[in-house]
């Protein structure tokens, strides 16, 4: 019978259990949604940031064998020199494009991270200390009163 009294007494009569323990109970699925949501921010940033790279690789790749082409020509060192700026002046060029953007996909990862949270903070708020303080003293009023 001190089994049934203690169910009974966990509960508020109608069967229900009472809010704080509700919450402190889905407390963990909370914590896995919120942990699997901001996963998910993290690997899409790093899909933008292997596509920014392969994007970027992609055209120094071409830019590189145009100029092969042109060095495969016979040409004088004015050429030469023409060549090697190009080359300079489009990995410069590139090399500042490539920051600007690798820093827009982590930004935008910050971003994505921070508002995983707002969200969580504004639609399903954490239990607080006073909450949890409160489950537990109802858990104990509880477990004294089916004592008694």
């Amino acid at each position: 019978m001190t089994s049934r009294n203690s169910r009974t007494a966990a509960t508020d009569g109608s069967g229900a259990i009472p809010a704080p323990l509700t919450l402190l109970a889905d407390l963990p699925r909370r914590q896995m949604a919120l942990a699997t949501q901001s996963a998910s921010a993290l690997f899409r940033g790093s899909e933008a940031l292997r596509k920014i790279q392969q994007q970027a690789a992609h055209r120094a790749s071409v830019h590189h064998e145009e100029a092969v082409e042109r060095l495969r020509e016979p040409c004088d060192f004015n050429d030469l020199l023409s060549i090697q700026a190009d080359l300079l002046r489009f990995n410069l060029q590139e090399m500042t494009q490539y920051w600007q953007q690798v820093a827009g996909a982590v930004l935008k990862v910050q971003v994505d991270m921070v508002g995983t949270a707002g969200q969580a903070a504004d639609h399903e708020p954490d239990p607080t200390l006073d909450l949890l303080q409160r489950a537990f003293a109802e858990s104990l009023n509880s477990g004294e009163q089916a004592a008694h």
